[in-house]
């Protein structure tokens, strides 16, 4: 989210000082403005201690002219600005300070200040994630149709073909799409309906029409892959997971970061697959004890738009139950089923969502394969197996 609210600031900034033409052309004019958090207040030197996103600090030194403002998030004009005073500025606010800048010494004499409060940047992303988790739909791009502004989601399943729901986008629907090789939602780049393609997993935002379409107001999506693998190593302080491919039996690198969601799936009930044990009272026969465990209406991420109602059995719900582990929980020899963005290189990976105990799933999907003819049982156990990684959009 940093980015988002670093491009809120500038954009205030410029508006308010009429430089939309040195914006257009940065390299016409010196630097002279800083972003970053604040780490440090010295109210007797009215200095503040700025870390920069790149990991730089600055120290800003306020002079008598020195003009400071608190900027809501989210908000863009500068009007709309409260003047302040240096004590309302608090360890952990996000700033922007404009003035002359020593790039050496790395100071700056501020002329002005805009202030976005950590209490306030908090609670705007928490509005954005309730917002996300209740007014949003995930799934797989089955159908596209640019001419007429309409894309055709199927909604992830864990036994048979998920639903199909349309979404309807606009001119004032806003497009972000995943980089290659990255798991951070704040490096997902401005797209458009063109950069969708069949098969690409894609959250929307927005709600439901009358005949059931959603009118999409945001549209994030990624090309993803789902690969099932069985561990070989575990690096824990390096975060690498050394691992066979189980689709084409070759040496697969894993790469787990600080985003990475790794979950352990619950013992399956009878059959190999689950160890033969036993399934807790009242769990469907053939599925995990979570859907069993949790109503159709509890939990809100994925949750149908303007509802909150989510369908049993579907990945991104059943996710919520699974514990979490770290790195150093995973066990040499076991099935894991990692998802990722596809990068340049198949034999290397960064897990946006790792799943270990994942024998059931492997079976569940080579089974699905065979009923339906599908590639997937003949090219290996990963295709066809929807891990919605999307879910995630955008907590980063």
């Amino acid at each position: 989210m940093r980015k988002s609210f670093r491009l809120l600031l500038l954009c205030a900034l410029t508006a308010a000082l009429g430089l939309a033409g040195a914006a257009q052309t940065p390299a016409a004019a010196p630097r002279n403005r800083i972003i970053g958090v604040v780490s440090a207040a010295d109210e007797a030197s009215s200095s503040l201690t700025v870390k920069l996103d790149a990991g730089e600090v600055y120290k800003v030194s306020m002079v008598a002219t020195t003009k400071l403002l608190r900027l809501a998030p989210g908000e863009t004009q500068l009007s709309k600005a409260q003047p302040i005073q240096f004590n309302d500025i608090s360890v952990g606010d996000r700033v922007l300070a404009q003035g002359p800048l020593n790039d050496a010494e790395k100071t700056i004499e501020a002329l002005r200040v805009i202030d976005m409060s950590q209490a306030d940047l908090a609670k705007k992303h928490q509005q954005e994630q309730a917002d996300w988790q209740h007014r949003s739909v995930a799934g797989t791009a089955a159908v596209k149709d640019e001419p007429n502004g309409m894309l055709t989601l199927r909604l992830p399943a864990m036994m048979a073909d998920g639903e199909l729901v349309k979404v309807a986008v606009s001119n004032r629907t806003v497009y972000k799409r995943y980089s290659p090789d990255s798991v951070k939602y704040a490096d997902a780049k401005p797209s458009t309906l063109a950069e969708i393609g069949t098969g690409d997993q894609v959250r929307v935002l927005g709600n439901k029409d009358d005949a059931g379409t959603v009118q999409a107001e945001q549209v994030v999506s990624g090309s993803f892959i789902t690969l099932a693998a069985t561990v070989v190593s575990v690096d824990a302080a390096a975060g690498l997971v050394q691992a066979k491919n189980m689709q084409n039996g070759k040496p697969l690198t894993i790469k787990i970061t600080a985003d990475s969601n790794l979950r352990r799936v619950p013992p399956m009930g009878g059959g190999a697959a689950g160890g033969g044990q036993q399934r807790p009272a009242g769990a469907a026969s053939g599925a995990p004890p979570a859907v069993a465990q949790a109503g159709p209406g509890n939990g809100a991420q994925g949750g149908a738009p303007g509802g909150g109602q989510r369908r049993g059995g579907d990945f991104s719900r059943l996710m919520e139950f699974m514990p979490k582990i770290a790195v150093d929980g995973l066990k040499t020899g076991e099935t894991i089923v990692v998802a990722s963005s596809k990068g340049g290189k198949p034999d290397e990976v960064t897990a946006v969502t790792l799943l270990a105990g994942a024998d059931f799933l492997v079976t569940m999907a080579q089974a699905r394969g065979a009923q339906g003819g599908r590639p997937g049982a003949a090219n290996g156990p990963s295709m066809g197996m929807n891990l919605d990684v999307m879910s995630m959009v955008p907590a980063q």
